[in-house]
């Protein structure tokens, strides 16, 4: 169902467009140099780095080993689950639980976040919705379902309104996302005014992240290794030979 005809006043693109792209990008400008204020170098646990990379290499061994030679494979199964000499096998870690309350360095990492980034969206976002409200802005060139109306028509509830016109509140929300263009234009590649970027990097290192027992984790590898090596050589007669394996994990001969 298409809407009607709307004419808007070309006054707001001077006092409502321009000036919601001009208060988004100056405070993420903001944003930038007082999360850089607020920066404190972490504590980096070599022995979690170095386990983290271990899982991860095992796991890429386990997923694309098919690609490579079987001896090749076998040799760094060899590695990861010797019973004697495997890394999985011998390590063991101490496991001392963190209480994020008792945390000193994640509590305070946790406030320096919400104050650089979700304080400033909730508060500017308020402020814009109060300042702007009702407001139709502009319009997509192109037609939309009515499923983009909540996306696109923020603060407006008319039902007879195509959905390819965009209200003031949802053209702030496109600007925090859309503006990562111009941040790495000006304050370069890893600048801390992308919202898109810190999502994107949030969810990157709690895919990564080293679990809360590596032990575990290294008793679900082991068992994980041979079904692979059982798939890997079940079209194949011979029982393969391989290169022996250091304990520093280096192939010998």
């Amino acid at each position: 169902m298409s809407g009607p005809e709307l004419l808007l006043d070309s006054s707001i693109r001077m006092w409502v467009v321009l000036p919601i792209v001009f208060i988004t990008f100056f405070v993420g400008v903001i944003r930038h140099y007082v999360t850089q204020l607020l920066h404190s170098d972490k504590k980096i646990d070599l022995e979690q780095v170095s386990d983290s990379q271990v899982l991860l290499r095992s796991r890429i061994l386990r997923e694309n080993g098919k690609y490579i030679p079987r001896q090749s494979f076998a040799m760094r199964k060899h590695y990861f689950n010797n019973a004697e000499t495997g890394f999985f096998k011998k390590v063991k870690r101490k496991v001392i639980p963190k209480n994020p309350m008792t945390d000193h360095s994640m509590l305070t990492d946790m406030m320096k976040g919400n104050l650089t980034n979700v304080l400033p969206m909730i508060v500017i976002g308020g402020w814009i919705n109060w300042a702007f409200s009702g407001f139709v802005i502009t319009k997509v060139p192109f037609p939309l379902t009515l499923r983009f109306k909540p996306m696109l028509q923020r603060g407006i509830d008319l039902l007879t309104l195509d959905a390819s016109w965009v209200s003031s509140a949802s053209w702030y929300f496109l600007n925090v996302f859309g503006l990562r263009s111009m941040y790495s234009l000006i304050l370069g590649q890893d600048n801390a005014a992308d919202q898109s970027r810190l999502m994107q990097e949030q969810m990157t290192g709690a895919a990564v992240a080293m679990p809360p027992d590596p032990n575990k984790a290294f008793k679900v590898r082991t068992v994980e290794l041979p079904l692979s090596w059982e798939h890997w050589t079940a079209f194949t007669a011979e029982p393969p030979s391989f290169t022996a394996v250091s304990s520093h994990g280096h192939f010998v001969g």
